[in-house]
């Protein structure tokens, strides 16, 4: 079968009419309700700087008794202020290549352009997914290091033979939720390694239910949706490997897609190949992913490695405890880790 150059079938409106107007709205995280999106974060995801600051309501305190209410005129009631807080966030300039050697040996006359914008829809969503657990994990090493580790419940252990009590359990399980207080309302998510979804499945403790097309069966554990990566921490290694377990609540990290002055771009080198050329298709997506009740220090920024000056925090920068503050209550915070064996 014949294949098909990228400038044989490049047309950017008819590419772009394939795509998902928004792909990280398809990732596990955004359906079972972790990420939150609203106007504010949008608008500041296209703003003109790197560095935004997103305000918040202060909670009411319900634990200070309310005033009485009697018929003495000579009385009279103190109100109480209602305060806000801030939040400091940093938007991620994102873009990826792709060349003619990657892509077109598969892109055939069978709608090539559904094909191509398939992949970038699937690289984008799991791009984000990547983002938001690098962030997790940032917010864990803060934890430990800086708030006694008040979110986080360890059962594993680092030497011995672990035993079931070392393992996730629904009473591991539910001591870590307990970490979160007044916020175990509304959980949303479960991330874990490879290694904990293969205990769970061992041990029957997996529910799945069909996804909205009726096509596709999804893992639940206690009616959270289960997000499975190898890439989760573990710390480490033989029998007592300890692996990090991520709860999300719901809204646990707002979400703002930016507006890229150009998308999608087709980019043509006649001289590259010694001269036989190179075709590379370009996406590019700027996103604000913020943990509620934090502000991102921007102490590190590396990027990728490659760039003279980087500007956006790459997944190693995300993960640092350097890089994190809390700057609400723990129990405001819809988030809480599990650390076991398996």
């Amino acid at each position: 079968m014949a294949t098909t150059a990228l400038s044989d079938v490049y047309n950017q409106p008819a590419l772009a009419s394939y795509l998902i107007q928004d792909p990280v709205e398809k990732t596990a995280f955004f359906q079972s309700g972790v990420l939150a999106t609203n106007g504010i974060i949008t608008e500041l995801a296209r703003s003109p700087s790197n560095e935004i600051v997103i305000p918040f309501w202060n909670p009411i305190d319900a634990s200070v008794e309310p005033n009485y209410s009697n018929d003495v005129y000579t009385d009279i009631a103190v109100p109480r202020a209602v305060n806000t807080g801030t939040q400091r966030a940093r938007i991620a300039y994102l873009n990826e290549g792709f060349s003619s050697a990657d892509l077109v040996a598969e892109l055939t006359k069978q709608d090539p352009l559904r094909y191509v914008a398939a992949r970038l829809d699937n690289f984008w969503q799991r791009q984000a997914q990547r983002r938001v657990i690098a962030t997790a994990v940032g917010i864990y090493n803060d934890n430990v290091a800086g708030n006694s580790g008040d979110m986080v419940k360890n059962v594993a252990l680092t030497s011995g033979t672990p035993g079931e009590a070392n393992m996730f359990s629904a009473g591991a399980f539910i001591d870590a939720q307990a970490t979160m207080g007044d916020t175990l309302d509304g959980l949303g998510a479960v991330a874990m390694h490879r290694a904990v979804y293969t205990h769970l499945q061992k041990q029957n403790l997996i529910d799945f239910v069909p996804d909205s097309d009726q096509k596709t069966q999804i893992p639940t554990y206690q009616g959270l949706r289960i997000v499975v990566d190898n890439g989760m921490p573990k710390f480490g290694s033989g029998a007592t490997t300890q692996y990090l377990c991520i709860i999300f609540g719901a809204g646990a990290i707002g979400y703002g897609d930016g507006a890229p002055k150009n998308a999608l771009a087709f980019e043509r080198e006649e001289s590259r190949a010694n001269g036989g050329g190179v075709e590379t298709l370009w996406t590019r997506k700027d996103m604000i992913l913020h943990p509620f009740g934090y502000k991102f220090l921007s102490a590190t920024i590396t990027g990728n490695g490659t760039e003279s000056r980087p500007a956006s925090a790459s997944w190693a920068d995300l993960a640092l405890a350097a890089n994190w503050e809390r700057v609400v209550p723990r129990e405001s915070v819809p988030m809480a880790f599990l650390v076991v064996n398996a």
